[in-house]
């Protein structure tokens, strides 16, 4: 029998290479003709079979729950769009993680959690039925697929649930990290502005120099009005002193007092920084608009019987067609 099928073989390839140069579909359709009601009986078998191991005792059906979110408060990063950005916490490892625990996904996927590569098997199972992708609207979109239509709806919304709070959990912490950066600033600013107002008060009460600008201008004045009244012999000897400390000490002054001034909008500035820190470190904000809420589906996402016959039916058709031209006699 084996000898017999061999020799079938040799024989239908040397003929294929013998009419290589004629075969064209019309040779094709008439051994199709010549076979057409094997090729009906192998149809309606196949559609039958399609039609049997669609039903679900043999497949179990899968349902799927969708979601689609805009992102929202998110701080850009380099060249990444927000939607990009969104895009890598909703695949965070610990959003997946939590999902995973929550939900026993071990069981749920039916691994045995102590098994050689549980892990890598469970993860390509979250993989598969877990989707995330960008629309073509700056979207992200969230499938999640399930044998259990519930489940399906709970875990998208856990989801997003996680992925604010994984999101919201970096902005806090690096919001806190910078508010301290921020506060070691200000305290090292008002220890300079300290030692700054010191120093000014210092030379002020011991040189009797005030305000530099205005207080020239008024010694210059009553120094005037003397020497215009008694010429230099009409000149108090304090007012002379006073003109002779704020020559020495006035400009000194002044410019200390600049850099207090500078200080101070300098402190200012950090402390306004320092509060929109500190805002964001303790706020509990969320990062995901819902345009579409997760639902839970009342009709199968897989499998679809008219594909499974479709494909069966071809697939038989397909086979027969091989053996027929395999064991066509001449």
């Amino acid at each position: 029998m084996a000898y017999s099928s061999h020799r079938s073989v040799i024989y239908f390839s040397n003929n294929l290479l013998m009419e290589s140069k004629s075969f064209d579909f019309k040779w094709l359709i008439r051994v199709v003709k010549a076979n057409l009601r094997l090729f009906l009986l192998v149809a309606v078998l196949s559609a039958i079979v399609g039609m049997v191991i669609s039903l679900p005792v043999f497949m179990t059906p899968k349902y799927k729950s969708t979601a689609v979110v805009y992102p929202t408060n998110i701080e850009l990063y380099a060249d990444e769009s927000e939607t990009e950005q969104l895009l890598q916490f909703f695949e965070a490892s610990s959003v997946r993680d939590s999902v995973i625990e929550k939900f026993g996904l071990y069981q749920v996927y039916d691994i045995e959690a102590e098994a050689e590569n549980s892990r890598y098997y469970l993860l390509e199972e979250y993989r598969n039925n877990v989707r995330v992708s960008k629309t073509k609207y700056e979207s992200v979109l969230l499938e999640v697929i399930s044998e259990d239509p519930q489940l399906a709806k709970d875990m998208a919304d856990e989801i997003i649930r996680q992925v604010n709070v994984k999101y919201d959990y970096v902005i806090n912490d690096r919001s806190e990290r910078v508010a301290q950066s921020f506060q070691k600033q200000i305290v090292y600013q008002k220890t300079v502005l300290d030692s700054l107002e010191s120093l000014i008060s210092r030379i002020s009460i011991e040189n009797d120099v005030l305000d530099y600008g205005s207080q020239t201008r008024e010694l210059v004045r009553g120094y005037v009005d003397a020497l215009s009244r008694n010429g230099t012999a009409g000149v108090n000897k304090d007012l002379a002193q006073l003109i002779t400390n704020t020559q020495e000490k006035g400009s000194l002054l002044r410019m200390l007092q600049n850099l207090s001034y500078m200080g101070t909008q300098q402190h200012d500035y950090l402390s306004k920084k320092y509060l929109e820190q500190k805002v964001l470190a303790e706020g509990d904000l969320t990062y995901t608009d819902i345009i579409v809420e997760p639902e839970m589906a009342d009709k199968k996402f897989w499998p679809v019987r008219w594909m499974v016959l479709v494909i069966t039916t071809i697939s038989a058709l397909l086979f027969t067609l091989v053996m027929v031209l395999l064991f066509k006699r001449p």
